[in-house]
């Protein structure tokens, strides 16, 4: 989101420098109008892109990655448990060995996927606005 906010910031820049009028279409420029002691915003910048963000409070961002990061809590009770299950069945039968270890692997896969599916999604939380 800061690379967006980077960039942006940088084509208005650009484009201020080619063209000083253009400025207005992207950027809110104030004008200070001689019957007015504060300056008034232009009617074109509150449209679309020119329209200030709304900022949300930083505590709600960490307690939604706090609660997201649970589920890899999840995924780690998950693996012991396949695991538990492989030994198991290796007792029961030590012929299956090498099926049982191939199945416990593709599930474990499964299982570190959906791990590295949430920390992204906790990530995402943590830093959008």
């Amino acid at each position: 989101m800061a690379l967006l906010r980077q960039a942006v910031r940088a084509q208005a820049t650009a484009i201020r420098a080619v063209a000083p009028g253009a400025a207005v279409l992207c950027r809110a420029t104030p004008f200070v109008d001689a019957s007015l002691s504060q300056p008034a915003v232009a009617p074109l910048a509150s449209v679309g892109l020119g329209a200030p963000l709304s900022k949300r409070n930083a505590g709600v961002s960490v307690l939604g990655c706090a609660i997201a990061m649970v589920a890899v809590g999840g995924c780690a009770q998950g693996i012991g448990q396949l695991f538990a299950a492989l030994v198991v069945g290796m007792a029961r039968n030590p012929s299956m060995k090498e099926d049982l270890f191939t199945y416990t692997l593709i599930g474990m896969g499964f299982l570190e996927f959906l791990a590295i599916v949430v920390i992204l999604i906790a990530g995402l939380l943590l830093y959008s606005e």
